[in-house]
């Protein structure tokens, strides 16, 4: 099984992650100086609680989590090796476990020096005995995140405090791998073995960590609420919330509700961009925009005959004004991409996407057309801002006399197409995806590749694949930036928007810029406290 095709078969049964842009709070104010103002109170028990929209979907096992709704719990209750560093628009590599590392020239080995003095939440030392205990579990799981480390060929661990590994071949993009929010998160050894049974202690994690985390998972009831409970051994700075509560929410508007009522002290990326503007100018809340790697984008199905060229794909493609539809359908969360990767992945001007405005260039295919040709234009169900942009798509289409129409399909459907493209739509609205880190390789690899696990229909280019596959070996900027242009002639992928991870919290807690890398929807809640 592939990396990509190992996503799949956990992405089918949930959203996928999921996801640069410059740190700004919405509206409605500051981190600082602001207490309680006009808005609820802050809590005297020192309970944060924070809401999720859907249940998280799989057990918050991290060599098993391959989603975005539980990041919270697993970033929360485990800690890798490195981070993306937090507070800041561009993915930089950041120490975590390990205080610093060096690379070899080759990039086949890297060695890391650990940080002293943590705790397991079972009370036992981390050393460098976990990071091989940590890799092997996840090449044992073998979940949808285990490319990560499969190309491991040992962990030398003779000093406690370093962890020197060896890889099969060259990886530039290996410690983007281990900042991954998905990434091999350490694990306690001894944790593992007690509670191994016959399934690598996957079903002791549906309920319980053995994470390094500031939260230990102290109760976990699917479908229900999520509980927390600060670790008193951590290594880390601590935050006042001695107790973080994620109740489950099945309707946005129910979501919504609970916070304007005080119930919910923080949602992140949860509720539609419709709702924004209601709480731009709030005197009771904060509606903070921050930077994350995911955006929206349209798929073209070269299976069905409605694209079966390059030609008719790129006429599609420049067919929509997204200087206007981009604000009319995402507002303030969004902005227009204008790169094939995500935005910042590559130095500016390296990666231009050119596919400029041109509707006549669509209008004149659309003649060639027999009278009555259909349309079928895809979106992710539950997704409003794929919805919307669907259906304003079919308008435009139908205008022309093409017979379009709209369908929302679920996840699990969407990540069926790769075995059978041609029963997809002939184009698909992804309101919003993101790769699995800051990499361009784990950006190009999982959008364009068709064993990448969001190609959806597969439609690919060798040149392309082989050149991400030089780009991983040598970091080569000059050789990402060509296999953008050359997939962008395919006509198969449009980069639609950049997309922003848009977090609430009540007027009195502050630190939610600080909390967030771009790497993931969810914010480090050790990082967060109470405005004075």
């Amino acid at each position: 099984m592939t990396q990509r095709q190992a996503r799949r078969a956990i992405a089918a049964a949930m959203a996928v992650l999921g996801l640069s842009i410059t740190l700004a709070a919405c509206g409605g104010g500051s981190d600082s100086g602001s207490g309680g103002g006009e808005g609820t109170p802050a809590p005297t028990d020192g309970t944060l609680v924070v809401g999720l929209l859907g249940d998280i979907g799989q057990p918050p096992d991290p060599d098993v989590y391959y989603a975005s709704n539980g990041l919270a719990i697993v970033l929360n209750a485990y800690e890798g090796l490195v981070q993306y560093k937090t507070n800041t628009a561009t993915a930089e590599i950041a120490p975590r476990l390990a205080e610093s590392w060096t690379i070899s020239p080759d990039k086949t080995t890297y060695t890391f020096k650990l940080r002293k003095g943590v705790k397991f939440h079972d009370g036992t030392d981390f050393t460098s005995a976990a990071v091989k205990a940590s890799f092997d579990r996840r090449n044992a799981v073998k979940g949808g995140a285990a490319y990560m480390t499969a190309g491991i060929t040992s962990v030398d661990t003779s000093d406690p405090y370093t962890a020197v590994v060896k890889l099969d071949r060259p990886n530039a993009a290996f410690l983007d791998y281990l900042a991954s929010p998905f990434g091999p998160k350490m694990q306690s050894p001894t944790g593992m073995k007690k509670n191994a049974g016959s399934d690598n202690a996957q079903t002791y994690l549906q309920s319980n960590d053995i994470g390094t985390g500031p939260y230990v998972l102290s109760s976990a009831q699917p479908g229900a609420k999520y509980e927390m409970t600060q670790f008193d051994g951590y290594w880390g700075t601590k935050a006042p919330f001695t107790k973080i509560e994620l109740p489950i929410y099945q309707d946005a508007s129910a979501l919504e509700l609970a916070f304007d009522q005080g119930d919910v002290h923080l949602i992140a990326a949860a509720l539609p961009s419709s709702s924004l503007p209601k709480y731009k100018d709030s005197s009771k809340a904060n509606s903070y925009l921050l930077p994350t790697f995911q955006g929206a984008m349209i798929t073209n199905n070269a299976s069905r005959d409605f694209f079966k060229t390059p030609e008719a794909r790129l006429a599609w493609l420049q067919y929509f004004d997204r200087a206007t539809l981009v604000p009319q359908v995402f507002g303030e969360r969004s902005e227009i991409a204008t790169t094939m990767y995500a935005k910042g992945m590559l130095p500016e001007g390296k990666d231009v996407q050119a596919i400029d405005y041109k509707p006549e260039v669509f209008e004149t295919y659309a003649k060639t057309l027999p009278k009555g040709t259909k349309l079928l234009i895809g979106y992710g169900s539950g997704n409003q801002n794929g919805e919307q942009v669907a259906n304003i798509m079919a308008a435009k289409a139908q205008a022309l006399g093409i017979d379009a129409s709209t369908r929302g399909y679920p996840l699990a459907q969407v990540f069926g197409w790769i075995n059978d493209p041609p029963s997809g739509p002939d184009t698909f609205v992804d309101g919003n995806n993101g790769p699995d880190g800051g990499a361009p390789y784990m950006w190009g690899h999982v959008f364009w590749d068709a064993t990448g696990g969001i190609n959806y229909f597969g439609c690919q280019s060798p040149k392309v694949n082989a050149l991400l596959d030089e780009a991983l070996k040598t970091g080569s900027v000059d050789t990402y930036a060509e296999a953008g242009t050359e997939y962008g002639k395919t006509g198969c992928y449009m980069n639609f928007t950049y997309n922003k991870n848009w977090v609430l919290a009540q007027k009195w807690l502050a630190g939610v810029p600080e909390a967030q890398n771009l790497s993931a929807n969810e914010l480090d809640f050790s990082k967060l406290s109470i405005a004075k």
